[in-house]
Protein backbone atom coordinates (compact mmCIF):
# COMPACT_ATOMS: atom_id res chain seq x y z
CA UNK A 1 0.00 0.00 0.00
CA UNK A 2 3.34 2.54 0.44
CA UNK A 3 4.63 1.70 -2.38
CA UNK A 4 1.39 2.76 -4.18
CA UNK A 5 1.33 5.98 -2.33
CA UNK A 6 4.62 6.84 -3.45
CA UNK A 7 4.51 5.71 -6.94
CA UNK A 8 0.91 8.22 -7.04
CA UNK A 9 2.72 11.13 -5.32
CA UNK A 10 5.87 10.77 -7.16
CA UNK A 11 3.68 10.74 -10.52
CA UNK A 12 2.12 14.02 -8.82
CA UNK A 13 5.06 15.61 -8.41
CA UNK A 14 6.71 14.94 -11.85
CA UNK A 15 4.09 16.64 -13.27
CA UNK A 16 3.20 19.22 -11.61
CA UNK A 17 7.20 19.88 -12.27
CA UNK A 18 6.22 19.22 -15.77
CA UNK A 19 3.76 21.87 -15.59
CA UNK A 20 5.32 24.62 -13.61
CA UNK A 21 7.57 27.11 -15.18
CA UNK A 22 10.98 27.81 -13.58
CA UNK A 23 11.58 31.48 -12.25
CA UNK A 24 13.07 33.83 -14.52
CA UNK A 25 12.34 37.05 -11.54
CA UNK A 26 12.32 37.15 -8.28
CA UNK A 27 9.26 36.40 -6.33
CA UNK A 28 10.63 35.74 -3.14
CA UNK A 29 9.41 38.68 -1.26
CA UNK A 30 5.24 37.81 -2.35
CA UNK A 31 5.78 34.13 -2.14
CA UNK A 32 8.63 32.80 -0.81
CA UNK A 33 9.77 31.07 -3.93
CA UNK A 34 13.61 32.31 -5.26
CA UNK A 35 15.03 31.70 -8.79
CA UNK A 36 17.61 29.21 -9.61
CA UNK A 37 20.28 31.54 -9.71
CA UNK A 38 19.17 33.22 -6.07
CA UNK A 39 19.46 29.61 -5.53
CA UNK A 40 22.72 29.07 -6.34
CA UNK A 41 23.85 32.20 -4.98
CA UNK A 42 22.49 31.70 -1.31
CA UNK A 43 24.29 28.11 -1.23
CA UNK A 44 27.40 29.12 -2.35
CA UNK A 45 27.05 31.95 0.59
CA UNK A 46 26.38 29.13 3.19
CA UNK A 47 28.67 26.33 1.97
CA UNK A 48 31.37 29.73 2.44
CA UNK A 49 30.43 30.12 5.59
CA UNK A 50 29.42 26.91 7.61
CA UNK A 51 31.47 24.20 6.59
CA UNK A 52 29.32 21.26 7.46
CA UNK A 53 27.59 22.09 4.00
CA UNK A 54 28.36 21.14 0.98
CA UNK A 55 26.89 20.65 -2.96
CA UNK A 56 26.08 17.74 -3.99
CA UNK A 57 25.46 16.24 -7.70
CA UNK A 58 22.67 13.62 -6.86
CA UNK A 59 22.01 10.50 -9.11
CA UNK A 60 22.50 11.66 -13.23
CA UNK A 61 19.03 11.00 -13.88
CA UNK A 62 17.46 13.60 -11.98
CA UNK A 63 19.62 16.52 -12.75
CA UNK A 64 17.82 19.72 -13.30
CA UNK A 65 19.08 21.45 -16.26
CA UNK A 66 18.53 24.43 -14.60
CA UNK A 67 21.01 24.28 -11.82
CA UNK A 68 24.86 23.64 -12.56
CA UNK A 69 25.34 19.94 -12.73
CA UNK A 70 27.81 20.00 -9.82
CA UNK A 71 25.12 22.29 -7.90
CA UNK A 72 21.94 19.72 -7.63
CA UNK A 73 21.13 20.23 -3.86
CA UNK A 74 22.81 20.61 -0.39
CA UNK A 75 23.54 18.49 2.24
CA UNK A 76 25.18 18.50 5.46
CA UNK A 77 27.12 16.12 7.49
CA UNK A 78 28.84 15.76 10.74
CA UNK A 79 26.07 18.44 12.74
CA UNK A 80 26.52 17.01 16.57
CA UNK A 81 22.96 16.90 18.08
CA UNK A 82 23.44 16.39 22.00
CA UNK A 83 19.68 15.52 22.23
CA UNK A 84 17.43 12.88 21.06
CA UNK A 85 14.34 14.04 18.62
CA UNK A 86 11.93 13.26 21.36
CA UNK A 87 14.02 15.62 23.76
CA UNK A 88 13.18 18.25 21.30
CA UNK A 89 9.48 18.35 20.86
CA UNK A 90 7.80 21.55 19.98
CA UNK A 91 6.31 23.46 22.59
CA UNK A 92 5.44 27.40 22.69
CA UNK A 93 7.28 27.51 26.39
CA UNK A 94 10.40 27.12 24.41
CA UNK A 95 10.66 29.99 22.09
CA UNK A 96 10.98 33.43 22.05
CA UNK A 97 10.44 36.30 19.89
CA UNK A 98 13.78 38.46 19.94
CA UNK A 99 13.05 40.25 17.21
CA UNK A 100 9.90 41.38 15.76
CA UNK A 101 9.97 44.84 14.20
CA UNK A 102 11.98 43.79 11.48
CA UNK A 103 8.69 43.57 8.99
CA UNK A 104 9.11 39.75 7.84
CA UNK A 105 7.25 38.28 10.75
CA UNK A 106 10.23 38.22 13.28
CA UNK A 107 13.43 36.04 14.83
CA UNK A 108 12.33 33.20 16.43
CA UNK A 109 15.09 31.83 19.28
CA UNK A 110 14.03 28.16 19.53
CA UNK A 111 14.63 25.56 22.17
CA UNK A 112 16.74 27.92 24.34
CA UNK A 113 14.32 28.15 27.43
CA UNK A 114 13.49 24.85 28.46
CA UNK A 115 13.71 23.37 31.73
CA UNK A 116 17.22 22.69 33.12
CA UNK A 117 18.80 25.26 30.57
CA UNK A 118 20.54 27.97 31.25
CA UNK A 119 19.84 31.59 29.95
CA UNK A 120 22.32 33.70 28.36
CA UNK A 121 22.35 36.05 31.28
CA UNK A 122 23.22 32.50 33.69
CA UNK A 123 26.34 31.57 31.39
CA UNK A 124 27.45 35.80 31.86
CA UNK A 125 27.16 35.14 35.43
CA UNK A 126 28.67 32.03 35.88
CA UNK A 127 31.79 33.35 33.61
CA UNK A 128 31.97 37.11 35.12
CA UNK A 129 32.91 34.83 38.41
CA UNK A 130 35.12 32.56 36.99
CA UNK A 131 38.75 32.80 38.32
CA UNK A 132 41.93 30.65 38.07
CA UNK A 133 40.97 28.97 41.02
CA UNK A 134 37.79 28.59 40.49
CA UNK A 135 36.48 24.61 39.90
CA UNK A 136 33.90 24.70 37.66
CA UNK A 137 32.90 21.28 35.99
CA UNK A 138 31.40 22.22 33.29
CA UNK A 139 29.16 24.98 31.57
CA UNK A 140 26.83 24.25 29.15
CA UNK A 141 25.82 26.96 26.67
CA UNK A 142 23.41 27.35 23.86
CA UNK A 143 25.33 29.27 20.85
CA UNK A 144 22.69 30.97 17.97
CA UNK A 145 24.19 30.48 15.03
CA UNK A 146 25.38 34.16 13.18
CA UNK A 147 22.65 35.65 11.22
CA UNK A 148 23.55 36.17 7.20
CA UNK A 149 21.85 38.89 5.10
CA UNK A 150 21.14 38.03 2.06
CA UNK A 151 20.71 40.60 -1.17
CA UNK A 152 18.43 39.07 -3.42
CA UNK A 153 18.78 40.30 -6.86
Amino acid sequence: MQSVLKTVKGTALNVAEYLTPVLKESKFKETGVITPEEFVIAGDHLVHHCPTWQWATGDESKIKPYLPKEKQFLITRNVPCYRRCKQMEYSGEQEKVIESDDGDGGWVDTHHFAEGSQTVLQVQEQVSEMTLESKVSRISVSIRCQRFQFDIF
